[in-house]
């Protein structure tokens, strides 16, 4: 082979391996190039999380109310939660659509003021409340009575009302705690945030207060067992369509719903031989408007379960 044919082969073969070591000089900066973008387009969506978490954490914070947890107390006290209520002298005992009701509650409205209790609420008098035996979609399963006349003695309970649902007397006291919204009450859609946020963090934050306390309250927001808009479901209520209907709520709803105040909240309570479903809870609401007028006539009970 000639010197000339040797030239032409080496340069061959050195252009060849000039070019491989360009290829895997691309491939190595394309890599790193992707690798780089990887980290970037990860570090941004936790930067994104993070400040998606701490919207959320900021808003839940910012929307806090107060609410008073029923405790029990030894001090006389006409608030209580069972027993029999007080009622003033000519308030009949309620009735539903056969049997009498059974009494839940009865709270002296001065002291849950003076306790710091929600602003909404009438500064005086006395409310009832009294359960009915669950019916489908029955907004008025918790009836509330206010009046501002004297309480009077103890009522017997009338013969109709069975054992099982004349619950146990407690006198309760009033501990103001702060109260703040739920994922679901903010109407946040798990599904659409990050992967990254703490989504058990945010879900606990209106359960911290309480701990293990049984959760017998007043204003406040509600401690949801189950995923539910609960104001929504107020307001579909009293529109008198399906509670739980596929439709989504027109604009002229959505601004309604807001009205919805959490009223009361009864847990389950083996002390007082409360049970509601299998260690559920009763959630009473009223609009702030009608509480602020004394007008205790339209509320709405919703009733969650585990």
């Amino acid at each position: 082979m000639s010197d000339t044919t040797n030239l032409v082969l080496f340069a061959i073969l050195a252009n060849f391996a000039y070019m491989a070591a360009l290829a895997l000089v691309a491939i190595g900066l394309g890599t790193l190039i992707a690798r780089r973008r990887e980290r970037f387009l990860l570090r941004k969506r936790r930067e994104t999380a993070s400040s998606d978490g701490a919207r959320i954490r900021s808003r839940i914070t910012r929307m806090a109310r107060p609410t008073l947890l029923m405790t029990p107390t030894k001090q006389p006290s006409f608030s209580k939660m069972g027993g029999r209520p007080e009622l003033p002298e000519g308030q009949a005992w309620p009735f539903g659509d056969k049997l009498p009701l059974s009494f839940l509650t009865q709270i002296d409205l001065a002291e849950a003021r003076a306790a710091g209790g929600p602003d909404w609420l009438p500064e005086d008098g006395r409310l009832y409340a009294f359960y009915d035996e669950p019916r489908m979609d029955c907004a008025d399963l918790v009836r509330v009575i206010h009046s501002r006349e004297p309480a009077g003695e103890p009522a017997p309970y009338p013969y109709e009302v069975s054992p099982k649902l004349r619950f146990t007397a407690r006198p309760i006291a009033f501990l103001r705690l702060q109260s703040v919204p739920s994922l679901d009450w903010l109407g946040v859609d798990v599904r659409e945030l990050d992967d990254n946020i703490d989504l058990d963090e945010l879900a606990n934050l209106p359960n911290e207060p309480f701990g293990d306390e049984l959760q017998h309250r007043v204003g406040g927001y509600p401690s949801e067992i189950q995923e539910e808009q609960m104001a929504l479901t107020c307001e579909r209520i009293r529109r008198g369509r399906h509670p739980y209907e596929d439709e989504e709520p027109t604009q002229a709803m959505q601004r309604a719903s807001k009205a919805w105040r959490l009223l009361l909240q009864i847990d389950s309570d083996p002390g007082l031989k409360m049970n509601w479903g299998d260690g559920g809870m009763l959630y009473v609401f009223i609009r702030e408007q009608d509480a602020r007028k004394g007008d205790f006539s339209q509320t709405v009970t919703i009733t969650q379960t585990y």
